[in-house]
């Protein structure tokens, strides 16, 4: 902690931004929709962590016996009593901080117990809880039930607080001065929180019910953004309209200068031409180095075919038409290319609009990298890797597509994040999940379906197999506000390739990609160099994954 806060603030003291001298409610409403924000080096400081029920069978060194233990609903920290009452402590931090997101399954234990146990958060070591409400009508706003989680009379709205498929999401800024402690007064279920822990000394104004009633109208605001978006900007417009030919790349070279991409658009065509999603990649240059290069479809979720969806920073409409509204910053020059790897002409419009922005030491470039591979088995367990990156930076998103053969669950995996030092001196992860689609904000409980599709401001279930189960294409997305991890020399995300019970054999196979979204400071470097071989090729049917499958049958 104190290695990462020396050398964020040295990037910090070199730059003139200026940010909220204390850290309050109000001022994590206003970080949260302010797009600039997540392209400068955090100020103050902070290191994004999680507490979760993820498996306690799962311990260090990395890779030992219990490292891919399954059952990931019951971890806890520890049984206590408080008031007379028997609670189970699942998060605890002394210091400064904010909770940022908190997730728990729509039900508890039981399928029909859609209210949970009494979750109470206490502050900065007081005796009283701040929130004594019941777990899951507070994340969920009873949306299913009709029975709303409020905060005496005051409900966290929508989308701050949100039913998704079979889960809650809260994301709720609850910032703390000196001390947080989270329990549950029945034995825990699954459930992840992710909070901020600020350096000793960071001025924090403590969260009450009295700032919450206070802030109506900025609350309003925050969800009126969110719920909206679609941004306004002006600003200058450099465009493109050309069918770029099989093997050419065409390029967009925005204004020199200190600038900033803050709406990026593109349509591609012809539409009955779905592997030009996959064959079609976006390659962005930001001062001579180029940060981005991925699929187009798979950048927007929709390596397969148009798969509509909206979130905070990316939309794919139903038409076709992409947009991406992470701000994007340079020193001195940028471009946006496309190019053709396909055998085929593709018909493509490119518009994108800057702003002028005043290059700082703070300043960050814009990342996105794409990974392929051949399909994973069920058997033996591994960590598919999504990126390793080195450098100074923060990591805001990712998409994931797998691409399921069989009619059952694909994804029992946790996620597992180590941040600077953690994978090689503590190799245990800073992040420790309980399950692939927990992760992506959604739950099980019933084998998914079509209808579990649904789109948030941070997180997505952009496409479910078809509208009976989970064979075929399944993708997911998030993407990281205030739960954004920074970084000051690594990061390393890893996702346990951990089928269904029912797929656990040889023969089982998936077949996975990833986009990884992420800032830097100018020089960080990444395992995941561009694949042209691999987005050349067309994307992989069902049908070919079967095939595929009953070969690796036949011969094991």
């Amino acid at each position: 902690m104190r290695r990462f806060s020396t050398i964020f603030a040295l990037v910090i003291a070199a730059s003139p931004c200026v940010f909220a001298d204390e850290i309050s409610f109000r001022s994590l409403l206003d970080e949260m929709t302010d797009r600039s924000r997540i392209a400068l080096v955090p100020s103050p400081a902070y290191r994004c962590l999680q507490a979760s029920s993820y498996n306690r069978e799962s311990v260090a060194p990395r890779g030992s016996e219990g490292w891919y233990a399954d059952s990931d609903g019951t971890g806890f920290i520890r049984e206590e009593e408080n008031s007379g009452r028997h609670e189970w402590a699942i998060m605890e931090h002394e210091g400064p901080g904010c909770l940022t997101r908190m997730w728990t399954p729509y039900f508890y234990y039981d399928l029909n117990n859609h209210r949970g146990p009494k979750i109470r958060i206490y502050l900065d070591h007081s005796d009283t809880p701040a929130i004594d409400e019941y777990f899951i009508e507070l994340l969920t706003r009873g949306e299913y039930t009709g029975a709303p989680g409020r905060l005496n009379d005051l409900q966290v709205p929508h989308p701050l607080a949100a039913y998704t498929a079979r889960a809650g999401d809260l994301y709720l800024p609850i910032p703390f001065a000196r001390h947080c402690k989270i329990t549950l007064d029945e034995k825990p279920f699954y459930y992840v929180i992710n909070y901020r822990a600020y350096p000793a000394g960071t001025r924090v104004r403590t969260w009450s019910l009295k700032q919450m009633e206070r802030s109506r109208d900025a609350i309003a605001q925050t969800c009126g953004a969110l719920s909206n978006a679609a941004n306004d900007v002006d600003g200058r417009e450099s465009a493109i309209e050309k069918a770029i030919a099989p093997g050419e790349t065409v390029s967009v070279q925005l204004p020199e200068g200190g600038n900033a991409v803050r709406h990026l658009e593109i349509r591609l065509g012809p539409d009955e031409n779905t592997r030009r999603l996959r064959s079609t990649v976006l390659r962005m240059t930001f001062d001579g180095e180029e940060t981005v290069w991925a699929p187009v479809g798979d950048f927007f979720c929709s390596g397969n075919a148009v798969n509509a969806f909206t979130t905070w920073e990316r939309e794919m409409r139903a038409d076709g038409t992409m947009v991406c509204r992470w701000v994007m910053p340079y020193q001195k020059s940028a471009v946006v290319a496309l190019e053709n790897l396909a055998g085929g002409p593709v018909d493509a419009s490119v518009r994108v609009r800057t702003e002028a922005w005043e290059w700082t030491e703070a300043s960050m470039h814009f990342h996105a990298n794409w990974r392929t591979d051949r399909p994973v088995a069920g058997t033996p367990f591994q960590d598919w890797n999504f990126i390793d990156i080195r450098g100074t930076g923060v990591f805001v998103g990712d998409a994931w597509t797998v691409l399921c053969a069989d009619t059952g669950w694909w994804g029992e995996g946790d996620e597992k994040i180590y941040i600077d030092d953690d994978y090689d001196t503590a190799q245990f992860p800073t992040h420790f999940g309980t399950g692939s689609e927990d992760y992506y904000g959604w739950a099980g409980g019933e084998m998914p379906t079509g209808k579990d599709a649904f789109s948030a401001p941070f997180v997505s279930n952009v496409r479910v197999g078809n509208p009976a189960n989970p064979r075929g294409y399944n993708i997911c997305t998030r993407s990281r506000a205030l739960d954004a991890i920074p970084f000051a020399s690594r990061l390393r995300f890893d996702m346990e390739a951990s089928f269904g019970v029912q797929m656990r054999n040889p023969w089982d196979l998936l077949q996975y990609s990833v986009v990884t979204y992420w800032y830097a400071r100018p020089g960080a470097t990444h395992n995941r160099p561009p694949d042209p071989e691999n987005a050349a090729r067309p994307v992989m049917t069902v049908e070919e994954l079967d095939a595929h499958i009953k070969q690796v049958r036949e011969t094991s």
